[in-house]
C-alpha cells in the first residue's frame, strides 16, 4: 500500500467522521455573518441615556461619597449619575478582569437608599423606558443563567436577570441585571434566528456541554484539529488525482463524475479556505487579544479612588464647566466620577457638544488630555517602558477595531512604547482610562486569528457590502466542498451498511 492510498483512506474515513460538523461550521458560519450580537454597544448605551437639566442639580441629591458607602460587599472605583425611568441614580462601578469597570450597584441619588438587587416591577420600569414606554410587556422572567441568547461566559457577570419580553413586531426583549441594575442584552426575532442558525452550532452552545467548560474547551481544540488534517489530506490527494489521463494528452480535470467531481473539484478551489479556517478555529479560544491587561485600568487611577479629595459636588462640577463656557448645554446625559493619576475627577457629558473634565478637589476645568497628558498616564501604566509616540486617533488602526456588533471607543490617544515588545496603549481621550493594548504577542494572534478567521483586514472590515462580496463567495465554496463531502460519505455508510 504506497502514500497515497493512506492519504485517501485518512481523508475518506475523518469525511465520513467529520463531514457533516465541517458543514455545519460553514453553514453557520454565513449565518453568523448576518448576526446581531446581543451585548449593548457603547454608542447604544448612550443612546439609552434619560436628559435632564442642569438645574434639577440644584436640589439635593446624596454625593458620590455617601453613595458609595451604601454597598458594603466592595469599594467603588468610581461610578456615573444618570437618569433612568425618570428618576436620578448613582450607579457605582468595580474593577472587572479585562481593564473595563462594571456596575456592582444601584444607589437612589435623592433618598440615597439601595436600589439593587431590583425587583420585578423596578425592572420591567427601567426596561420600558429604553425600550418603549407606549409598547405592552409581554412576559417577565428570572433567569438565573444565561441562556441559549446569552450563554457566552462575557454576559456570566450579569445573572441572574430579568428578561423582560414586549409585545412588538420584532419580538425585543431586554435583560436587566438583578443585581448590578444594568441592561446589559437585547435580542429580537432575528437574534434568535441567526442564534440557533448561527452561534449555537458553530460554537457549540448546547447547554448540557457549555455545562462541562472544560470538555467543551477541548472539543473546540480538537475537532477544528481533526478537520485540518482531514482538509490537509483532501487537498495532497485532490491535486495527486488532477488531469489523471494527461500522458495520454486527455486534459479533463478529474476522473471521478457526478457529486464526486463537485466534490474533487470544489475541494481543490476551495480546499485552502477550508485549512485556514479550520487552522484559526483552534486559534479562536487561545492567545491574547486588544483587550486591556488586568492591573493596568487601576495603575492608570493611581489605586483606589481619593473620595477625601472630592471637594466639588457634580452640581458644583457642572456649573463650573458651564460657567467656564466648556460645557456648552444645560441639558446633561450623564456625570462620572473617576480618577486619573491618584486624582478625582468629573466626566460630563452633554446632549450637545464634547465631554468636559472637572477636577473634583479644585475645580479646574478642560477638555481632552493633550499629548504630554496622554504620554504622562501611559507612563503609569506602563512605568517600565520609554513612550516613543503620542497620536489622537479619529478612527480605528489595524490593532484597535470594531467588529459586526462590537464597538471600541473613539477617539482615543495612541501611545507607543519604545520597549522590546513594542507595546502600544490606547487610552481614553478625556478620562485616560486604558481601553486597549497591544504588543508582540497580540500583534501576532491578530492576524494568525482573527485575520484568519473573519477576514476583518483593513481594507474590507467594517466596509459593508464590500466585505460581504469578498467573504460570501468563499463561505459558498466551502460550503459545497463539505455538502458534497457528506453526501459522499452518507453513501459510504450505506454501502458498509
Amino acid at each position: 500500500m504506497n502514500w497515497r492510498r493512506y492519504v485517501f483512506l485518512f481523508h475518506r474515513w475523518s469525511g465520513i467522521v467529520l463531514g457533516l460538523i465541517v458543514f455545519s461550521w460553514f453553514a453557520s458560519g454565513i449565518a453568523m455573518m448576518y448576526y446581531s450580537w446581543p451585548l449593548i454597544t457603547e454608542s447604544r448605551q448612550r443612546a439609552m441615556l434619560e436628559p435632564f437639566d442642569l438645574a434639577v442639580l440644584t436640589t439635593s441629591v446624596v454625593g458620590f461619597s455617601k453613595a458609595a458607602t451604601v454597598d458594603q460587599r466592595s469599594t467603588p472605583v468610581g461610578g456615573r449619575l444618570f437618569r433612568r425611568d425618570g428618576h436620578l441614580i448613582y450607579e457605582l462601578w468595580e474593577d472587572y478582569r479585562d481593564g473595563h469597570v462594571e456596575p456592582v450597584a444601584l444607589v437612589d441619588a435623592r433618598s440615597g437608599l439601595p436600589l439593587t438587587p431590583l425587583d420585578s416591577p423596578r425592572a420591567i420600569a427601567f426596561a420600558r423606558s429604553v425600550g418603549g414606554a407606549r409598547t405592552a410587556v409581554r412576559g417577565t422572567a428570572l433567569v438565573d443563567r444565561g441562556d441559549r441568547y446569552m450563554m457566552s461566559g462575557e454576559y456570566a457577570r450579569y445573572f441572574p436577570a430579568y428578561r423582560v419580553r414586549f409585545d412588538d413586531d420584532a419580538g425585543t426583549a431586554l435583560y436587566v441585571s438583578r443585581g448590578r441594575g444594568a441592561i446589559f442584552g437585547v435580542v429580537t426575532n432575528r437574534t434568535r434566528l441567526t442564534t440557533w442558525l448561527g452561534v449555537v452550532p458553530h460554537w457549540l452552545y448546547f447547554g448540557w456541554l457549555y455545562d462541562r467548560r472544560e470538555l467543551w474547551t477541548w472539543l473546540n481544540l480538537l475537532l477544528p484539529g481533526a478537520a485540518v488534517l482531514m482538509a490537509l489530506t483532501g487537498i495532497v490527494y485532490g491535486v495527486v488525482q488532477l488531469f489523471p489521463r494527461r500522458r495520454q494528452g486527455q486534459w479533463r480535470v478529474s476522473a471521478y463524475g457526478g457529486v464526486s467531481q463537485w466534490h474533487h473539484v470544489a475541494g481543490i478551489g476551495f480546499g485552502l479556505v477550508v485549512l485556514t479556517w479550520s487552522v484559526s478555529g483552534v486559534l479562536e479560544i487561545l492567545g491574547s487579544g486588544n483587550s486591556v491587561r488586568p492591573g493596568q485600568a487601576a495603575r492608570a487611577r493611581g489605586g483606589s479612588v481619593a473620595w477625601r479629595q472630592v471637594s466639588l459636588s457634580e452640581g458644583d462640577a457642572v456649573r463650573a464647566a458651564r460657567s467656564s463656557g466648556a460645557l456648552r448645554s444645560d441639558r446633561l446625559l450623564s456625570v462620572t466620577l473617576e480618577q486619573l493619576g491618584g486624582r478625582p475627577g468629573y466626566d460630563i457629558q452633554s446632549v450637545t457638544g464634547p465631554e468636559v473634565w472637572v477636577d473634583a478637589a479644585t475645580g479646574a476645568v478642560r477638555g481632552e488630555l493633550d499629548s504630554a497628558r496622554a504620554a504622562q498616564a501611559a507612563l503609569s501604566v506602563v512605568p517600565t517602558a520609554r513612550v516613543a509616540s503620542a497620536e489622537r486617533l479619529d478612527r480605528h488602526d489595524s490593532y484597535y477595531y470594531a467588529r459586526r456588533g462590537r464597538e471600541v471607543h473613539l477617539p482615543v490617544w495612541h501611545v507607543a512604547f519604545d520597549d522590546s515588545a513594542h507595546s502600544a496603549l490606547y487610552l481614553h481621550t478625556v478620562t485616560g482610562a486604558p481601553v486597549g493594548f497591544v504588543d508582540r504577542e497580540s500583534r501576532r494572534w491578530r492576524w494568525l486569528r482573527d485575520g484568519m478567521h473573519t477576514w476583518d483586514f483593513p481594507a474590507i472590515n467594517g466596509r459593508r457590502p464590500l466585505w460581504d462580496a469578498v467573504v460570501l463567495p468563499f463561505m459558498l465554496g466551502g460550503l459545497i466542498a463539505a455538502a458534497t463531502g457528506v453526501w459522499i460519505a452518507t453513501r459510504r455508510v450505506r454501502r458498509l451498511l
